[in-house]
């Protein structure tokens, strides 16, 4: 009985014991708590940390977007960053993962070849102004011829082959009919009235007046204009020259060109300056450059028309014959003929010099990115191997994908400069071609004209 006692005691004194360890807080529980708040500061961290920036996707078939991607490294001699940069990339990438990686690491600067292949013009453009200026391509020049003939007494006079006047006349019909095709003559007549006497010299220094107004060459409004007078008074060369550049006032631009002969046999005998007219016409917006043919002048005569040659930024040539005059007509005929050909054969070296250089310009640049695009292929091809050995690629089928990315960015850069050198090199043979063969026909009708 007292051992069941003792027994019911314990009992009651472990129940006693195990009621009072329930009512208080589970051993270790204190030291449990603060990991779980850790883990729940952890984990809204995490939450409230920004994501990484994605990688930029590389282009592939953007050629404009290939030539400005440049990666951070060379890949000849910077292989240990690479290496690093490689080890640091995520695992599991994709194909297109590990193409953009490696673009942005090890791609080759294609934008400074490709702006110089971008830039060649393939037109081939020459300096195209004629010995006579007879065409000006690619916009044809306008040239305006104004003669200025001496109709005063002393052209009555004879000389060789016939009366002054009547042979001046000869020459400037044939040299008004030989003008170039577009091009406009005009007569201008002086000293033509009174009887060169004192008493009627007034008048006649102020007798200068246009037969013949601006315009195409027509030979029978030409002939009549030649007709209607014949040598009579002084000789008012100044003011002839000072109402030419009113004559040409408007005739101005880069392609007009003014031409202006003089057909004289004599200084200026009413008073006026010559030589100063000539230069402000020649300094004026017109640019006209005033030339003088001296038929049969004297010593004195010669000098003062030299200097309003020269003022007029022209030349002079004295003659003294219908066999002169003809002489001197040959002779420009002849010196045309061979500017033409020196004309041509210059014009030949510097299309083919052009077109040389042309197609030098598309190989050399075309080559050099090419040549960039080949060895960038190679390096990523070898970065697919340091990626896989480092199981940097989500699987076999990501690899695969990776070597065709790379593939088609080298094809994508090839095909596009390769058609863009042909287009180019296509405008420039035409170009050649047609150039050539536009110097060769105005050479051979320069030698109908100017070869006989």
């Amino acid at each position: 009985m007292k051992k069941l006692k003792i027994l019911l005691f314990g009992n009651l004194l472990l129940a006693a014991m195990l009621a009072g360890c329930s009512s208080d807080e589970e051993p270790g529980a204190a030291d449990k708590q603060p990991a779980k708040e850790a883990q729940q500061v952890e984990k809204e961290a995490e939450k409230e940390a920004p994501a990484e920036p994605a990688m930029p996707e590389a282009a592939v078939h953007n050629v404009e977007e290939i030539v400005k991607e440049k990666g951070k490294y060379d890949a000849r001699n910077q292989m240990e960053e690479i290496q690093k940069e490689l080890e640091a990339a995520p695992d599991g990438m994709t194909g297109e993962e590990a193409y953009s990686l490696i673009v942005s690491l090890i791609a080759p600067d294609l934008e400074e070849p490709a702006a110089k292949f971008e830039a060649i013009d393939p037109v081939i453009t020459i300096d195209s102004a004629t010995p006579e200026d007879q065409i000006n391509l690619p916009e044809q020049e306008t040239v305006n011829v104004a003669v200025l003939l001496d109709a005063s007494g002393s052209m009555a006079g004879e000389v060789s082959g016939g009366q002054k006047m009547k042979l001046a006349k000869q020459a400037i019909q044939k040299y008004a009919a030989d003008l170039p095709e577009g091009s406009n003559v005009m007569l201008r007549i002086y000293g033509h009235k009174g009887e060169g006497t004192n008493a009627d010299k007034e008048m006649s220094c102020s007798s200068n007046e246009v037969v013949y107004n601006l315009s195409a060459y027509d030979e029978p409004k030409f002939t009549a204009a030649l007709e209607a007078f014949a040598p009579a008074g002084w000789t008012p060369l100044a003011g002839a020259i000072e109402a030419a550049e009113q004559d040409l006032q408007e005739q101005k631009g880069d392609n007009i060109r003014n031409v202006i002969y003089v057909v004289s046999d004599g200084i200026e005998t009413c008073g006026g300056d010559p030589v100063a007219a000539a230069a402000s016409l020649s300094g004026s917006g017109i640019e006209a450059e005033v030339n003088i043919i001296g038929f049969d002048v004297d010593n004195e005569g010669q000098k003062q028309l030299e200097e309003v040659a020269k003022a007029g930024k022209g030349q002079y040539k004295s003659v003294y014959s219908e066999s002169e005059l003809n002489e001197y007509l040959k002779q420009e005929y002849s010196r045309l003929y061979w500017e033409w050909l020196a004309w041509g054969n210059d014009r030949y070296l510097d299309i083919l010099q052009q077109s040389n250089n042309i197609y030098g310009d598309l190989l050399k640049y075309n080559n050099d990115i090419y040549g960039k695009s080949l060895a960038s292929l190679n390096n990523m091809y070898s970065m697919s191997n340091k990626l896989a050995d480092l199981g940097k690629f989500k699987d076999e089928e990501a690899a695969t994908k990776y070597k065709e990315l790379i593939e088609m960015r080298h094809e994508t850069v090839t095909q596009y400069f390769r058609q863009e050198q042909e287009r180019k090199d296509a405008i420039r043979k035409d170009m050649h071609e047609k150039l050539e063969a536009k110097v060769k026909q105005l050479q051979e009708e320069s030698e109908e004209n100017y070869g006989s």
